[in-house]
């Protein structure tokens, strides 16, 4: 049987460079603490012997697992929307030479920070450097992650139930414009009966009503909320909606829907009873998701560009691991109105 050739180990390059392992590391990282002269000998070491560092050298040598985790919490595996982040997190990752691995977490926001069960990865030390948080985000969470130490950066649209000083890092996107945005094109196509369908109990769908508030009073009208609790899915919302949207004396013109599942729940529903969209009634979403453009007439919607957020949420985290005593930082993206086929001119 042919024998493996003995791979040369970093020690073996020290002694021949007459250097100690933590230069070796600061040479292979390009460090700029170490002189020309030490820089030649070590590098001249490395080609001698044919040293080749593999990945779990290199991992120790930067006391760095290279890995990060996006957890997504109290959400389906795996959620159109979240899908999309996932995949700006990767994509920025893979160029960094990062990996990212996946992990699911159900909880309750009444459990006890300390009794919350993470993934194992989580738990067991270096094996992971830092967290991105997706899903629908309690403070108990936060503070389970605080509590192990793990650098982590938040999707703060979906936080629940934190005052405005919220003290980590956090990506997010503008819910307020958006719906402003919105509620302003419908205005300006004739319409002046515009109703909100949305369960502000959530926060970013409170912070949509608000956008399209500012743009009824800009106008002098008067906002018209559509709500209802305990429903199971926003799709329902939007199906069981439509009665109430109906049944007014001054049936509305336009309705603003707080995301696109619920805009797509109202469009069904306005089918099944004979009423067209826009012809009778025109209707706008929020998160610009693959369904949007399959509805008949496509839905004209709030885009959140979601591959944008992974990307800076992977290199908001990278930026905390690499300066642990950096400020936190806060940053709220763009979003965008996209004009489709379902609002009609007055």
């Amino acid at each position: 049987m042919e024998a493996v050739p003995r791979k040369t180990t970093i020690r073996e390059v020290a002694r021949a460079a007459g250097v100690g392992i933590g230069t070796i590391s600061r040479v292979l990282n390009s460090s700029s603490q170490v002189s020309w002269k030490t820089r030649a000998r070590v590098l001249d070491a490395i080609r001698r012997l044919g040293f080749r560092p593999n990945a779990q050298a290199r991992r120790i040598l930067k006391k760095r697992a290279e890995m990060v985790c996006f957890l997504l919490s109290n959400r389906d595996f795996l959620h159109p929307f979240h899908a999309r982040i996932l995949q700006g997190v990767e994509s920025y990752a893979s160029g960094m030479k990062q990996h990212v691995l996946f992990a699911a977490l159900h909880y309750s926001p009444r459990t006890p920070p300390e009794k919350i069960d993470l993934p194992p990865v989580l738990q067991e030390h270096g094996l992971i450097d830092g967290v991105i948080l997706a899903g629908t985000i309690y403070p108990n969470l936060l503070r389970r992650i605080e509590g192990i130490q793990m650098p982590f950066v938040a999707l703060s649209n979906n936080v629940m139930g934190m005052d405005d000083v919220q003290q980590f890092d956090q990506v997010g996107f503008d819910d307020l414009n958006g719906t402003l945005q919105a509620t302003r094109y419908l205005i300006s196509k004739g319409h002046r009966r515009i109703v909100f369908a949305g369960d502000v109990s959530y926060p970013w769908l409170q912070r949509r009503f608000e956008g399209y508030g500012r743009g009824m009073r800009e106008q002098k009208l008067k906002p018209v909320l559509i709500t209802a609790r305990n429903v199971p899915s926003f799709g329902d919302f939007g199906q069981e909606s439509v009665g109430r949207i109906l049944s007014g004396r001054s049936r509305p013109t336009a309705v603003v829907a707080g995301n696109d599942e619920i805009a797509y729940g109202l469009w069904r529903a306005l089918c099944r009873r004979g009423v067209k969209v826009p012809d009778e009634i025109s209707l706008v979403g929020f998160d610009d998701r693959e369904e949007a453009v399959l509805m008949d007439p496509p839905l004209s919607t709030v885009c959140v560009h979601k591959e944008e957020i992974g990307e800076t949420c992977m290199k908001m985290l990278l930026e905390r691991l690499h300066h642990p005593q950096m400020a936190f930082s806060q940053r709220v993206l763009p979003t965008e109105f996209l004009i489709r086929g379902s609002v009609r001119q007055l």
